[in-house]
């Protein structure tokens, strides 16, 4: 127990230190108020405002210069953010239907991914400037945003059958722990995040996975625990320890798995297909090619199962919105950001991949976040070897 306590304060002390950086100051407030959600979903949120001040001031002081890894991952990026733009743009013209809201118009859409690219971007740079002491500096302040989770949820979370907490939807939350939990086993794996906070994490994360009750955001997070068992077993077995132990001392933690349970056993079963929005994309063959722009729904409202909502699916909306060319162009970016990694790496960021096959989560931003890690990971340990 002297050690846990000797290794927060350390802990504390380093960051408190770290925060004198008016950079890293900013953005780890922003990690902590990703989850904080004060209007509603689709319009910038309190966390996102900071982009405002961080991308600029990291910006400014970048020198121009990447690394070829670097470069070779962002042109496509570059690229498929253009189609997107140009996408929405053409689609505006043709219907018409030039408003932000994405049931009548397409405005929203593509300043979503130029946001996000533009996030993706600044993490690359502030790696350049600060090396790998980006990497702990980040894993402290996705802990620090867990924890605050968990606060909320124990104290004021009040029994809710699919908790929501500080974000609009269940998913959100659960999403919100799927890629946090992601973001700090691929920092523990190269050792930036200590067995300690890997487990306060873990336990966290699986907490709040099970209080929003998303099939998919637990789904991920079991994956998680097999690619981490095959990594490092000791780290999963502390982790799956200390998660017994709350399981049978912790009522809260009781009540998240029993209320879990009992939403999956009273659940009526529908088809996935129509669920998720697949079936629109049999409808429209005419999209497959170049896409029916990302947004402008109401023009499914009568012959859809969503009606004029969108596809609750990264891919289904990738494939349907931009079609096949837009597709191939996140798909090479994706292999771009992921070449030279290792198999283990791919295994690792799965579960967070894979959870867009259910749910639309191309615009959450630790998405984004989690890539360019990725990739920042991959230019530094062929360095330091």
């Amino acid at each position: 127990m002297s050690r846990l306590r000797a290794e927060v304060r350390a802990e504390v002390r380093s960051t408190m230190t770290a925060m004198r950086d008016p950079v890293l100051a900013i953005w780890m407030l922003y990690l902590i108020l990703v989850p904080v959600y004060a209007y509603k979903s689709g319009l910038p949120q309190p966390g996102d405002w900071l982009i405002l001040f961080i991308v600029p001031m990291v910006l400014r002081s970048w020198n121009g210069k990447l690394s070829t890894g670097m470069i070779a991952t962002l042109r496509p990026l570059i690229v498929f953010t253009a189609y997107t733009v140009l996408e929405n743009l053409v689609w505006s013209v043709l219907l018409g239907a030039f408003a932000l809201g994405l049931k009548n118009g397409f405005g929203l859409s593509p300043l979503f991914y130029i946001y996000n690219a533009l996030i993706f971007l600044a993490v690359l740079v502030m790696y350049r400037r600060y090396g790998s002491r980006l990497f702990w500096f980040t894993g402290n302040a996705i802990l620090i945003a867990l924890a605050l989770q968990v606060v909320v949820a124990v104290g004021f979370a009040g029994g809710a059958a699919r908790a929501t907490l500080l974000f609009n939807n269940p998913n959100q939350l659960g999403y919100f722990a799927l890629l946090s939990l992601n973001i700090l086993f691929l920092l523990h794996r190269r050792g930036f995040v200590g067995t300690i906070a890997i487990t306060i994490g873990s336990v966290a994360a699986s907490y709040l996975a099970l209080i929003s009750a998303s099939k998919a955001a637990l789904g991920g997070i079991a994956i998680l625990a097999v690619v981490g068992s095959v990594i490092r077993l000791r780290t999963l077995l502390v982790v799956a320890a200390t998660f017994g132990i709350l399981f049978a001392v912790a009522e809260p933690l009781q009540d998240a798995v029993n209320q879990t349970i009992a939403r999956y056993e009273s659940e009526v079963g529908t088809s996935f297909i129509e669920e998720r929005g697949y079936d629109r994309i049999g409808r429209y063959p005419e999209y497959w090619l170049l896409g029916s722009g990302e947004g402008g729904y109401y023009r499914y409202a009568d012959d859809s199962a969503l009606g004029s909502h969108e596809i609750h699916s990264s891919a289904g909306t990738l494939f349907f919105c931009y079609g096949l060319v837009g597709t191939l162009l996140f798909a090479l970016f994706l292999w771009g950001n992921l070449r030279g990694t290792g198999f283990r790496t791919w295994l690792m960021i799965s579960p967070s991949i894979a959870y867009g096959m259910t749910h639309q989560g191309l615009r959450t931003t630790p998405f984004w976040v989690l890539l360019a890690m990725v990739v920042a990971m991959r230019d530094e340990f062929p360095r330091r070897r």
